[in-house]
């Protein structure tokens, strides 16, 4: 319950206010990561060379962590967490080992209080508010990037964010 209560709250939050500011995604990326592992869980990451970006470091960290929480409760591990430059953006990429996600459904899970179906179901059996993905979308849209859940290579789900540089 605190869970899905504090995932609203998140959503409900209104961050257009918040000031932009230089900030390093790695670092921010690294600190959330760090977080999961200390807890015991199997996740890794490889941090790409990346310019220093305007970002709101607070709707970042809550961006990754919904990003992990999603490929733990949903996916399979390893869940791997890598950053990157491609085509003059920046991207951020959390992979799984799970079932995936149909791309039929893609867009609909982005919405607002959206689940996924039985056959991505956490695999703690906790049922989800259905906000985790609507607001990595939201924070992702407020940075001017995008967000995409693609099937990986090899199974499970590739969600990454792809973020301008300037």
């Amino acid at each position: 319950m605190d869970r899905i209560i504090g995932q609203f709250l998140d959503f409900a939050r209104n961050e257009a206010a918040t000031a932009l500011e230089s900030a390093d995604l790695n670092a921010i990326v690294a600190a959330c990561v760090d977080r999961y592992a200390r807890a015991g869980r199997s996740v890794h990451f490889v941090p790409g060379t990346l310019p220093r970006l305007q970002l709101k470091p607070t709707a970042i960290s809550r961006l990754v962590s919904n990003l992990l929480d999603n490929a733990l409760a949903y996916g399979a591990p390893p869940v791997e967490v890598a950053t990157s430059i491609a085509d003059g953006n920046v991207v951020l990429d959390v992979t799984d080992r799970g079932p995936g996600i149909d791309p039929g459904e893609v867009e609909r899970l982005k919405q607002p209080f959206t689940r996924a179906s039985e056959a991505r179901a956490r695999t703690d059996g906790a049922a989800g508010a259905g906000l985790g993905l609507a607001i990595v979308e939201r924070i992702t849209r407020m940075h001017g990037g995008q967000f995409d859940l693609l099937p990986r290579d090899g199974g499970g789900t590739l969600a990454r964010v792809t973020l301008p540089v300037a």
